[in-house]
């Protein structure tokens, strides 16, 4: 099905710095302390692949009895800025959430790894997963699809992919969550790309949750070759989704980072391709956050 796209060439990307190490990512399974979660058994489950010049994909698997509500991944080691988080979504039986790191054209001289991150919990009142992609986009373009939720249920967790170039040719930029839906974007990189291509988007759907926000904080904008966003959860709330987006990156910036880097906060990282980029750009961290 396609729906809510939009076709065209813009330059309203953001971005946020990728480190080489996560500092605050803690890998393995974290489960959330505190306040008695919104959704009961609220875990994170972090897991890191292996680290070499291949493209691939690494799954985080949530416990038994749980379901995906929510995740995102990272790119470590060499090449930030060249490899591309191009596919990040819960897999169809709704137990793992996968990323997929690629490199672009031009490929990277060393070693890097994929991680992977999912929010579990049991699976709350009116958990589903809708998916859709946009109409195909061709050369010299950018493109977004929006995926709305059933009625009366809210977004708490968002998964996307660019879909139709074989390497990071086009750069997954965006995966918003707004209260009712879930906005997937991409550009294509400095070199265009000359075959047609397009976005996929997985809303997580739940009923509302007790307590249930938004919050999303911005880096600053500049044309600093990395940038980093940190979305907080107000006292007594922990995270239930996370999103991200670059801001002006106009497909020369890669998301390194968007994943819970603690119980309550959501990490958004970004670094500028090989060439860099000359233009102001920054990114947006989002945290969907309940008590």
């Amino acid at each position: 099905m396609r729906e809510g796209s939009n076709r065209t060439r813009w330059s309203r990307r953001t971005a946020a710095v990728g480190g080489a190490a996560l500092s605050a990512l803690v890998l393995g399974q974290v489960v959330l302390t505190g306040p008695v979660a919104a959704v009961p058994g609220l875990s994170i489950k972090t897991t890191t692949g292996p680290s070499n010049t291949f493209a691939k994909s690494q799954p985080a698997t949530c416990p038994s009895g749980t379901k995906v509500i929510g995740g995102g991944g990272a790119i470590t080691g060499a090449g930030l800025g060249q490899v591309g988080m191009d596919i990040m979504r819960p897999l169809v039986d709704g137990n793992t959430y996968s990323v997929t790191g690629r490199e672009d054209e031009n490929g990277v001289g060393g070693d890097w790894a994929v991680t992977a991150s999912a929010v579990c919990a049991p699976a709350p009142a009116g958990l589903v997963t809708v998916s859709g992609s946009s109409a195909p986009s061709s050369f010299g373009t950018s493109n977004w699809f929006e995926k709305s939720c059933p009625p009366g249920k809210h977004a708490i967790g968002v998964g996307g992919a660019v879909v139709g170039a074989s390497n990071s040719e086009v750069v997954l930029e965006d995966l918003r969550i707004h209260q009712n839906s879930v906005v997937v974007a991409g550009a294509e990189d400095g070199t265009g790309f000359a075959g047609t291509w397009w976005l996929d988007a997985t809303a997580i759907c739940a009923d509302p949750l007790p307590g249930e926000q938004r919050v999303i904080n911005d880096s600053l904008y500049n044309s600093a070759a990395t940038r980093s966003a940190v979305a907080t959860c107000p006292p007594g709330t922990r995270v239930h989704g996370v999103g991200g987006e670059i801001l002006g990156g106009d497909g020369q910036v890669r998301l390194t980072q968007m994943l819970p880097t603690t119980s309550t906060t959501v990490t958004v990282s970004a670094a500028e391709d090989e060439d860099g980029f000359s233009s102001n750009w920054k990114v947006r961290a989002y945290a969907v956050c309940a008590s």
